[in-house]
């Protein structure tokens, strides 16, 4: 029962805590901890436990929650228990159908995908709820949306696995947002090495992996998920990091490097890849610049924003469809930023639709019509937004919400 020491994971006979999930330091560490127990120690039955852990990012509890599920399919009991939401998702990931009411509140929870069915869900929902949490400049989510749905789709056509995790995180402080996409497969070597491309090794397969075209079957893909992200974090100036085998790529402040055998992977035949990604969500980007191909543009289709449009081709919002309520200044804000959002999307006159709703209370009024007004200016509003549909009832409360804005901004 010897104690096995490392920075941020340590095993006590087969009792595994985990004291840091700040970066992918804990991911090598877990599983050095889960191979020093299974494989040398001989243990079969283990326990997680967490130590105080203030703060849990995606590049390390995604790969772990992975690596859990990896070792779970060998036939290892894994248990465990944390009383904190975010940490319990590394041992029991969210999984459709069964936790399909958490898709409302889809950021900040690890999903296992395992069908095409659940990536569209999962990433519809997980782009949702980032165009309610905050502002985008320009692209921004466009790019994200499609990325991610091309990675994940990925893993389903490529890895060779059963199953993929994903987490997304927004910072709204910082202004911007943190992604990783694990899947316990073969490897990205290992999927092109028999293709026409085939790569001399395991970090000439992370290079040419992020090139246009590449594929290890064009029947299967156009080869293009992968380029597509590395343009988005170029455009936005971000982070990329791909982790796959004893590898990785980074590009990291407009500097590309390849780390040579410093990761560990589950088993030989699982080598694993990990997409790890940061981006700044307050500088606009060329969506047109990131969907170019082989000197064509990829026309991407907000299909959401689509559904919204009337005959006029004005995007149409109904409030009492929409809205989490109508009684908070949450709620408020949050469909607040989906109108903005959706308005810079495509550029197109916003109808606020009251139909159906008789009370709202001041403040939600204030924060979705009145403020937005104020942020707008009066000309602008009166070009953009339109009110269709309020009671009079409605009209009284927005009214004298609009007075009491305006004097509490300009006094």
């Amino acid at each position: 029962m010897g104690l096995f020491n490392s920075n941020t994971v340590t095993r006590n006979g087969n009792i595994i805590t985990i004291h840091s999930l700040q970066n992918n330091h804990s991911v090598n560490d877990f599983i050095r901890q889960m191979h020093g127990g299974y494989k040398k120690a001989g243990y079969e039955e283990f326990i997680i436990q967490f130590d105080n852990i203030p703060v849990c990012f995606p590049n390390a509890a995604v790969p772990i929650a992975g690596i859990i599920d990896f070792f779970r399919q060998q036939g290892v009991v894994i248990e465990g228990k944390s009383y904190k939401e975010n940490l319990q998702a590394i041992l029991t990931p969210y999984e459709l159908p069964f936790h399909e009411s958490e898709l409302s509140r889809a950021l900040g929870k690890i999903w296992k995908f395992q069908t095409s069915n659940d990536v569209y869900k999962i990433q519809t929902a997980i782009i949702n709820e980032l165009r309610r949490t905050d502002i985008f400049a320009s692209g921004v989510l466009e790019g994200i949306e499609w990325s991610i749905n091309e990675i994940m789709d990925n893993v389903l056509n490529h890895a060779d696995t059963s199953c993929g995790f994903v987490m997304g995180q927004i910072h709204p402080n910082s202004k911007h947002v943190a992604f990783t996409i694990y899947d316990a497969g073969i490897g990205i070597y290992n999927s092109l090495k028999n293709s026409i491309h085939a790569p001399r090794s395991n970090a000439d397969a992370l290079t040419l992996c992020i090139k246009a075209g590449v594929t290890r079957d064009k029947k299967i893909g156009q080869g293009n998920g992968m380029h597509g992200l590395f343009s988005l974090i170029q455009e936005g100036n971000g982070r990329l990091v791909i982790t796959s085998g004893r590898n990785a790529y980074q590009y990291i402040n407009g500097h590309s490097a390849i780390t040579n055998d410093v990761h560990l992977y589950p088993a030989n035949q699982c080598l694993s890849t990990t997409i790890d990604f940061q981006l700044d969500y307050s500088q606009n980007i060329s969506i047109d610049k990131v969907l170019t191909f082989n000197g064509k543009t990829f026309d991407f289709t907000n299909l959401y924003a689509d559904n919204l449009e009337n005959e006029k081709g004005e995007l149409v919002f109904k409030i009492a469809e929409l809205a989490e309520g109508t009684g908070t200044r949450e709620a408020a804000l949050r469909l607040k930023n989906e109108i903005i959002n959706l308005m810079k999307t495509k550029s197109q006159i916003a109808v606020l639709d009251f139909v159906g709703i008789s009370v709202v209370t001041s403040s939600f009024i204030d924060e979705l019509v009145a403020k937005l007004l104020v942020e707008l200016g009066l000309f602008q509003f009166n070009r953009y937004i339109k009110l269709a549909n309020m009671s009079d009832l409605l009209q009284q409360t927005l009214q004298k919400s609009v007075i009491q804005r305006i004097i509490d901004e300009y006094k």
